[in-house]
């Protein structure tokens, strides 16, 4: 979880600093990590806490298992297409490809997001201690990504006028910092569920 926090803030420092025309030159081996991390950790975590459940609580176990496997979806379509690149280059396929895999991870990213939600709203609605914190985060999570995918930019393009760009750059930049940080706080929140065992009881019986 250090380590996730670490390369999370360092992500973010990269998108302010290029976002501000400052852009950050890293390392090959140290993007590779950075990016390997930030996708496989919350991976982990999702399956961790998915096991860690009990098995009464359907809802919560579906909706991390529908969360893992689009959080694993992502990630191999990802490698995929990095790995056939170059060939899809040479035959003239990259618009096309990119057009359809950016429509499938919109797809998937949108999945796990409403799988999030519903587990956030049962786990703030049903448990309290650390599963309750775990569902205010969940929720919070999805508050930031329907605002900055789509209220604030929408906003922003209608509102802003002559300083459009301007207020583009401050946009993306508060919502780079409010997503990291919200995301930090779940998957911190979910590593002390995962640690306590799961152990908040619910509030009442119904799962």
């Amino acid at each position: 979880m250090y380590a996730y926090c670490i390369f999370a803030f360092l992500s973010l420092a990269i998108s302010v600093c290029g976002e501000l025309g400052m852009p950050i030159s890293m390392g090959h081996m140290v993007l590779t990590v950075e990016h390997l991390l930030l996708q496989l950790t919350p991976i982990v975590l999702w399956a961790m806490f998915s096991l860690a459940l009990p098995a009464d609580t359907r809802l919560l176990r579906y909706c991390s298992k529908v969360v893992t496997i689009c959080y694993m979806l992502t990630f191999i379509l990802g490698l995929c297409f990095r790995s056939n690149l170059a060939t899809m280059t040479e035959d003239g396929q990259t618009p096309q490809m990119v057009t359809l895999l950016t429509r499938i991870q919109g797809t998937i990213g949108l999945l796990s997001v409403i799988a999030s939600l519903m587990a956030g709203c049962h786990l703030y609605s049903k448990y309290k201690g650390n599963m309750h914190k775990l569902g205010i985060a969940l929720v919070m999570v999805f508050l930031v990504w329907l605002a900055g995918s789509n209220i604030i930019p929408s906003a922003v393009f209608y509102l802003a006028g002559n300083t459009q760009q301007t207020a583009i750059t401050c946009v993306n930049i508060i919502i780079e910092v409010s997503s990291t940080s919200v995301y930090i706080y779940a998957y911190y929140m979910m590593c002390r569920a995962i640690n306590d065992g799961v152990q908040d009881t619910p509030r009442d019986k119904t799962m």
